[in-house]
């Protein structure tokens, strides 16, 4: 018996009032598959499909008029990469609050959190499956960018000081786990408070706030929340070169900056998980 018809089936045992059976068919791919199959067709998909749109567009605009300058100073990869970096600690948050929100929306409008219950399914993978979705997709609005922006700045013949590969994954790699880790704990958010307002707010505000540590020269205190690792694992040295322009070079050692914000992001699932699983374990 595959895993969808035994699914069907205990669906309608809780439907006839038979006591629910706890069992997990298939595990987490299961549920991925289901959750996928959940959206198909709904809103989701062009809502995630413009804010890839949306991220790109910024990218590509902030690096044309890069390009345009005649100034050596500000043709640097760095600076490219740099600029596109610093918009992850403002916009992930924000993008992730309104994609997990449809998320739960969906969840409940269908009445999906009852079906999964009622299944057994437990709420820790159901979590992670929605996780992999809205995180792979809030990933890709920066990552696209962070990839093709230092390759399209190296062939226009901006100023490279080191290893273009390095300048493509620190920051990928980086932009990667801290979105995952702000998703994480705004996902929590939309599917324990039934304002979704709440979870929107707070996700501004904590874009703000991560934005902002690394002006206030206080970018350590971003990994007490996820919105600011972004800012706490900046792999980029800013200072002004003495023609008053600002430069930008990437640290001499990234990667340990890379591992942290990749423990941070665990740690963060983690909390945001079992916040879920508690929250559900009191329904």
């Amino acid at each position: 018996m595959s895993s969808v018809e035994s699914i069907s089936m205990r669906s309608e045992e809780f439907r006839l009032g038979k006591p629910p059976r706890s069992s997990h068919p298939g595990g987490l791919p299961v549920l991925l598959s289901m959750e996928l199959r959940k959206l198909k067709g709904s809103s989701f998909w062009w809502m995630a499909l413009g804010m890839i749109v949306l991220v790109s567009s910024w990218s590509g605009l902030a690096f044309m008029k890069r390009a345009e300058s005649s100034n050596p100073a500000t043709r640097t990869v760095a600076l490219a990469q740099g600029e596109i970096y610093q918009t992850v600690g403002l916009l992930a948050p924000i993008l992730a609050a309104l994609l997990t929100s449809r998320l739960a929306v969906l969840e409940s409008g269908e009445r999906m959190d009852l079906k999964w219950r009622s299944l057994g399914q437990d709420a820790t993978e159901r979590f992670l499956a929605k996780l992999i979705v809205a995180g792979c997709v809030i990933t890709l609005c920066f990552v696209i960018p962070l990839t093709w922006v230092p390759l399209a700045a190296s062939a226009q013949g901006f100023h490279l000081e080191g290893s273009l590969a390095e300048y493509i994954l620190v920051p990928a790699l980086i932009a990667c786990f801290s979105t995952m880790a702000v998703t994480a704990i705004q996902l929590a958010l939309s599917l324990t408070i039934d304002k979704q307002a709440i979870g929107l707010g707070l996700g501004v505000v904590a874009g703000l706030i991560g934005t902002g540590l690394g002006p206030m020269n206080m970018p350590g205190l971003g990994w007490l929340f996820p919105a600011g690792i972004s800012s706490a694992a900046s792999p980029f040295l800013s200072s002004a070169s003495p023609d008053g322009f600002a430069s930008m070079t990437l640290v001499a050692n990234p990667w340990p900056k890379v591992l942290t914000s990749l423990l941070a992001y665990i740690i963060w699932s983690g909390i945001s998980a079992l916040i879920v699983k508690v929250k559900e374990s009191g329904r």
